[in-house]
């Protein structure tokens, strides 16, 4: 009954003749069941029927792409020549990897770029290497710089160090012991992986992939100091009259009085970006330094800028398992690709980068898939092993 009755509303969307009640009805079935058997079912209504929507200013259909698929169409405000191109992954079914899905998914991309037929010719073979996403997994570097694979321990001690013992506990690593001396420990994550460990003082990090942090086994004296590189994501345990701070490098640092914050800090971006959830910290650049509120962003390059308003969902994306993909260029979502599936992107000589993105999709699926639901869009590239070359 309830597959008739999608087929029926989708049959009314297809000849816009839908209202706005069919809209909030058929967006309430899609959302309401994501069951293997219904997804299934949908995606092959897709591909049977061959669903052809009217052009995209068409009223119903923007009301019913906006309300099921959940995608904002709005060009970036700073740059209003810049035209959108759209992932239309339905963000109720982000966190499902499966094919299935993934097919659907690129069908609502397909509908929204107006595209007829000019499909890109595909350039990722049926026998190519799957390039699977990365991992929960780290390198953890001991004070006397002996190095552990964490990636296959679920559950046990890994080492006894002046006193205190670091063990993993559900697959993340933990601290137990005050320790008679300071000595320090390192987390790196290579490409493909990420972790999520927790400090000697009870503060947890995640680590996005490519991404480390040093820290003392046992926190001594009057304050609580780390050192990053690349993103993480801290909820800092509460001591008073012991201030916790990270150094990112040299210039920049983060002061920090009990809270939740994300640290993007990769060589490769524009700027470094702390971005606070909830609490307070101060971020302090080479020459100035700005209190942060929460909801704000201290962009750190020559100076530093805040920006208010910021998108909280797209800068937590990572470690919630996604990608966000809202208002970036096609080298900004390339950079998180390589760090992700551990990929090397080149780009050859007259790539656009001028154009924006929206929505996002699972981390969880496979390079392949979702080379082909951006294959939709019209991006061209070629997949050479490890390495992916993106054409005009």
């Amino acid at each position: 009954m309830k597959q008739e009755e999608v087929k029926q509303l989708l049959e009314r969307v297809k000849h816009s003749s839908a209202t706005d009640e069919d809209c909030d009805r058929l967006m309430a079935l899609l959302s309401g069941d994501q069951s293997a058997e219904f997804i299934i079912y949908a995606t092959r209504y897709y591909e049977e029927q061959h669903l052809s929507f009217e052009q995209p200013d068409d009223s119903i259909w923007k009301n019913i792409f906006e309300k099921i698929v959940g995608v904002d169409k709005k060009v970036l405000s700073n740059k209003p020549e810049t035209p959108v191109h759209s992932i239309s992954f339905f963000r109720r079914y982000w966190a499902v990897a499966s094919v299935t899905v993934l097919l659907l998914l690129a069908a609502g991309a397909y509908f929204w770029t107006g595209n007829k037929g000019n499909k890109a010719q595909t350039l990722v073979k049926a026998n190519a290497q799957e390039i699977k996403p990365g991992h929960e997994g780290a390198i953890l570097t001991l004070a006397d710089g002996s190095k552990v694979l964490l990636d296959t321990i679920h559950s046990g001690t890994v080492a006894l160090q002046s006193g205190v013992t670091a063990k993993v506990k559900n697959g993340a690593l933990v601290y137990e012991g005050t320790g008679s001396e300071v000595v320090y420990n390192a987390v790196q994550t290579p490409k493909g992986r990420q972790y999520h460990l927790t400090l000697p003082d009870g503060s947890e990090v995640w680590l996005n992939s490519l991404s480390s942090i040093r820290y003392p086994t046992s926190f001594r004296g009057k304050e609580r100091r780390v050192e990053i590189t690349g993103e993480a994501y801290f909820e800092v345990a509460e001591k008073k009259g012991l201030p916790f701070h990270v150094k990112i490098n040299d210039m920049t640092s983060v002061e920090v009085m009990g809270t939740h914050f994300n640290i993007n800090s990769y060589s490769n971006e524009r700027s470094i970006n702390t971005t606070l959830i909830e609490g307070s910290v101060k971020v302090t650049g080479n020459i100035s330094h700005a209190l942060l509120k929460p909801g704000q962003q201290a962009r750190v390059k020559d100076r530093i800028d805040i920006y208010v308003d910021v998108d909280i969902d797209q800068v937590m994306a990572w470690k919630n398992g996604l990608f966000d993909f809202e208002g970036l260029s096609i080298t900004e979502i390339m950079r998180q690709l390589e760090r992700w599936y551990d990929i090397e992107v080149e780009f050859e000589n007259g790539v656009k980068d001028n154009i924006r993105f929206t929505g996002g999709i699972s981390k969880g699926v496979t390079l392949n898939q979702l080379l082909e639901a951006l294959e939709v869009l019209d991006i061209h590239f070629q997949l050479d092993g490890r390495r992916l070359i993106i054409k005009p």
